[in-house]
């Protein structure tokens, strides 16, 4: 109880940093994400040495990190209105998007993995390497100022991106937000 409130307390503190306001519902996804990746994340093995600040960071290994990632790829979406599902994904020729193909190609096989062998850190793991992936991605080539066919491949591709996060999250018990 007293842990779960202070989850939300610096949860909220977070976020008032960063935007000047908390939102109640936000906070609260944010911080039981945080507690929950934040335990998740490590194999059953290991000891779990809990650390706020670094469980709420907003960058590194961490729940909001990748909520954070999913929160883009809804803004992106958003802002292009609707996604081509016919897009010709041969379009999509760069080094980085053939790594972010790769990578959702190998989600089911590890969510099947963590499920079988009780490891949800395989899928915790999983999802920060792909967050990771999307960021690096996103700051390296332009979704939305593409060139029309382009860009229709590319909001495809970020599209499935978020999906697998939000499903891959869901696994762990964690919901997403679409802005933050």
């Amino acid at each position: 109880e007293d842990f779960m409130k202070e989850a939300l307390d610096k949860a909220s503190g977070e976020l008032k940093k960063r935007y000047n306001q908390a939102d109640k519902k936000a906070a609260k996804i944010i911080a039981y994400g945080a507690v929950k990746y934040g335990l998740l994340k490590v194999s059953p093995e290991k000891n779990v040495v809990f650390n706020w600040q670094q469980a709420l960071s907003f960058e590194g290994e961490t729940s909001p990190y990748i909520q954070y990632a999913y929160a883009r790829i809804s803004s992106i979406l958003k802002k292009s209105k609707k996604t081509n599902l016919k897009a010709d994904l041969k379009l999509l020729k760069e080094k980085e998007e053939s790594e972010l193909i790769k990578l959702l190609s190998d989600f089911p096989q590890i969510a099947a993995k963590a499920s079988k062998d009780l490891k949800p850190h395989l899928a915790a793991n999983f999802l920060y390497s792909l967050a990771q992936k999307f960021n690096e991605y996103y700051h390296i080539h332009q979704v939305l100022k593409a060139d029309e066919k382009v860009r229709d491949a590319r909001i495809l591709l970020i599209s499935s991106v978020g999906q697998v996060i939000k499903n891959g999250l869901a696994l762990l018990g964690i919901s997403v937000l679409e802005k933050m």
